[in-house]
């Protein structure tokens, strides 16, 4: 009775993508990223990779929470982006979600790559070495 409970408080994933003017996909994590969401989550960004054919970005700026099942989904969508050849990458991480990629060492993964945030209109924007610098300092 109580998993059930735990279950019907759980906030669904809500998920959505948008192609802005510079070609690139952004899509969009709001929620929890954890054992229920994940599956759900990595077939929509692999399906978005598929139809898209250009670079992907997942933003995580309304991600609430994310677990080790949430983790590995983040593996499994730049692993498929990869072995088709599209160029992927975070933006608007948490500092809580850095820590634990450095804990995991996966920021060797994800935040080794150029950083990047979204501008006003919710595309990326690519930040300057000094910039992500800063960001990645201040967590």
């Amino acid at each position: 009775m109580a998993a059930r409970d735990e279950l019907e408080r759980t906030a669904p994933m809500r998920l959505n993508h948008r192609i802005c003017p510079t070609g690139e996909a952004v899509v969009d994590l709001d929620g929890d990223l954890d054992i229920l969401s994940a599956d759900v989550a990595v077939h929509y960004v692999t399906d978005v990779i598929d139809r898209h054919l250009g670079p992907v970005t997942v933003n995580l700026t309304a991600l609430a929470f994310c677990d080790a099942r949430g983790l590995t989904a983040l593996v499994r969508m730049a692993g498929y982006a990869e072995r088709k050849g599209c160029p992927f990458r975070l933006a608007s991480l948490s500092p809580r979600l850095i820590k634990i990629m450095r804990i995991t060492r996966l920021d060797r993964r994800f935040l080794t790559s150029q950083a990047s945030a979204l501008d006003g209109d919710g595309c990326v924007r690519t930040l300057t070495p000094g910039q992500a610098r800063k960001a990645n300092q201040s967590t």
